[in-house]
């Protein structure tokens, strides 16, 4: 590829709103979070078909993916983490319409190019873990035919752990532009590839034998790297990506730093939520099976119900960060009421379901337990919606507002908020865990006390963050990024 297959080069803004439109509203975060909430959808779904499918093979089988794959993420969500950090990073470059845009333009390819970088050299870790998996799942003592399937299925998942590192990176010039729609198309396809994949490497068909755990963790896999790869194409056929890859495609250490140092963070800080709240269920399983049962029918229907909001924190992490960037204080402003106020009334929405129609929201998990289980399941997890709608109020200020922290680029306080309040939370919770059925509504009030710590934390640090430059002022990008 040489400069004269180019086109011309120009200034025109990556990120130039549509005239007379207010480019930090709330129809601009629709128009980026749609399509986002659209591709958390198609991830639950991919989740969902794995397991459902396995579970119809071998339910031995399905209880090998899920205890491998949490010790897979355990391993992969740090560095995959990490490189989401490319993401406000690229926004606050794309708000930054004051400065030549080739020139920004350089920028935002060279940080996609160090992202591809970094996933290099994490993948010679990737194969080591594949191949101590035999040996990680033997020592927890599980029975030698469970154990292998567990292996298979962690070494194979390993394989995709690279590309799951290059879609962060990858997809991060498109999200943190604004331009989602090829982000949701790409997840739309990959979804429709995996329940494919699934059906046929799972079960066998056309000459290809039943493959089990093994076909579940291989169209993963498979399916992770065509979505990769369909973000190669994409950038590879943008002008501006072409353009300025030409002097910005070579490795720096000193941008890797600026990814990793607070991309690592943001990992160390999922890893312990996912921790805290393996633990928290761990207690409630030996507290009572049926409570375990009516927990995950509650938690599976919050967890649905909240799949937008994710989506519109993401979507929180691009216009806050490019706000700051771009027009200081006011922008800002502008654009976190806009956020919290979507936040905040499917939020209400939301609650309001899991109050006052708990039958209606749980009637999908009846539909597939007995009459017997049912009734003895679905009232008890009635009730624990009530907990789950508290415990959504902090959780959606937590999203939110860390969202809004990782546009401005601070990361460590998020870390903190969770380490904080997890340290509190676990401790009071074994501390005064009470014995028998009861210990199941104190771990649910201690998860909901635990989010609504976080949520306390995080918005004393975003009215400092708010605090720290003026109405004139804009966000203060570190140094080397900005060189």
């Amino acid at each position: 590829m040489s400069e004269q297959d180019l086109p011309p080069e120009d200034d025109t803004p990556l990120n130039q709103p549509e005239q007379g439109r207010d480019p930090f509203g709330i129809p601009a975060y629709l128009q980026i979070a749609v399509p986002l909430v659209i591709s958390v959808a198609c991830f639950s779904l991919t989740l969902f078909t794995d397991r459902t499918l396995l579970l119809w093979f071998n339910p031995v089988s399905s209880g090998a993916s899920v205890a491998a794959g949490n010790l897979y993420w355990m391993f992969a969500c740090v560095p995959v983490s990490a490189l989401g950090f490319v993401t406000p990073l690229i926004a606050q470059l794309a708000g930054r319409l004051s400065e030549p845009q080739p020139i920004v333009q350089r920028k935002i390819a060279h940080l996609v190019w160090q992202s591809v970088w970094i996933t290099a050299a994490f993948m010679p870790l990737f194969a080591l873990l594949a191949m101590a998996g035999p040996f990680l799942f033997s020592s927890f003592g599980h029975a030698e035919s469970l154990a292998q399937e567990e292996a298979a299925y962690f070494g194979i998942l390993l394989a995709a752990a690279p590309a799951s590192m290059l879609e962060a990176g990858l997809s991060a010039y498109f999200v943190g532009q604004r331009t989602t729609r090829p982000i949701m198309q790409t997840n739309f396809a990959t979804a429709g590839l995996n329940v494919l994949l699934d059906f046929w490497l799972i079960f066998g068909a056309f000459g290809v034998p039943a493959l089990g755990v093994q076909g579940a963790a291989l169209a993963t896999t498979l399916s992770v790297w065509f979505k990769a790869a369909v973000y190669g194409v994409l950038l590879s056929r943008d002008a501006h990506f072409r353009r300025a890859s030409l002097a910005a495609w070579r490795p720096e250490l000193a941008r890797m730093r600026e990814i990793l140092q607070p991309g690592f963070t943001l990992g160390l800080q999922q890893l312990t939520r996912s921790f805290v709240f393996s633990a928290i269920l761990l207690k409630i399983g030996a507290a009572t099976v049926t409570g375990l049962a009516a927990t995950s029918a509650a938690l599976s229907v919050y967890q649905l119900l909240a799949i937008p909001l994710i989506g519109l924190s993401s979507a929180v992490t691009v216009l806050v960060g490019q706000a700051a960037a771009q027009n200081g204080r006011s922008a800002v402003k502008v654009s976190l009421r806009s956020g919290m106020l979507l936040g905040a009334g499917y939020a209400a929405t939301i609650i309001a379901g899991m109050l006052f129609a708990p039958g209606l929201l749980l009637s999908l998990s009846a539909s597939g337990m007995s009459p017997a289980e049912a009734e003895e399941v679905i009232p008890l997890a009635s009730r624990l919606l009530a907990f789950a709608a508290v415990y959504c109020l902090g959780e959606t200020i937590v999203l939110l507002v860390a969202a809004a922290l990782k546009g401005f680029g601070k990361t460590f306080v998020i870390l903190a908020a969770t380490v904080v309040a997890s340290l509190l939370g676990v401790s009071l919770g074994y501390a005064w865990e009470p014995a028998g059925f009861a210990a199941l509504f104190w771990w649910w009030t201690v998860m909901a006390g635990w989010a609504g710590t976080q949520a306390v934390i995080l918005l004393l640090a975003l009215r400092r963050s708010l605090s720290q430059f003026q109405e004139s002022e804009q966000l203060v990008i570190p140094d080397r990024l900005a060189a």
